[in-house]
């Protein structure tokens, strides 16, 4: 409950625009939660994951989300899964494919939406950022998942960015 307290308080900050100007749009971002080992190919959430996905609903329970974008896996689908059904948002699934995460960051720029949520990968989360932000992030170790990175476009151009942890340290993967 800290960590949603403290997630408010960083919301604030960043307020509601005087009237007659647009907003700074606010882009959560996660790497998927944990995976299973088996099938290699496109692997379900662990028993760690599906808490994890449950741990994101629980923070962001309160920010009005507008669009949510994941790629067409099980383990980004389904941890953006419970927070979309909460907020009744479609989950937009963006084709993992050369240009895609481009493609995927001037959408959000161009768009009307001002609080997103990405569900992506180790290599491709850290890499949205950059391009979103400026920023130079690596990408995450293979055992990270409770990173939630906060980008926040400001309206005059610049950009801010909070990096942090939610629900419990990373779980293993595991067979499933």
């Amino acid at each position: 409950m800290k960590l949603a307290a403290f997630l408010l308080a960083v919301l604030t900050l960043f307020g509601p625009e005087p009237e007659g100007t647009s907003a700074d749009k606010t882009i959560f971002l996660v790497r998927h939660a944990e995976k299973c080992t088996e099938p290699a190919r496109d692997p379900d959430l662990t028993e760690y994951g599906r808490q994890r996905a449950q741990d994101l609903t629980r923070v962001l329970m309160d920010v009005e989300l507008d669009a949510i974008y994941s790629t067409p896996f099980k383990r980004t689908l389904n941890t953006a899964r419970p927070i979309a059904q909460m907020h009744g948002v479609k989950i937009i699934e963006t084709p993992a494919e050369s240009g895609f995460m481009e493609a995927m960051v001037n959408r959000i720029k161009a768009g009307e939406a001002h609080n997103i949520l990405i569900s992506g990968h180790s290599n491709t989360t850290p890499v949205v950022v950059n391009l979103l932000a400026g920023t130079t992030y690596e990408n995450l170790d293979e055992s990270e998942y409770d990173r939630l990175y906060i980008v926040v476009l400001h309206e005059e151009g610049a950009a801010s960015v909070s990096i942090l942890r939610y629900g419990a340290p990373s779980g293993p993967s595991e067979a499933c």
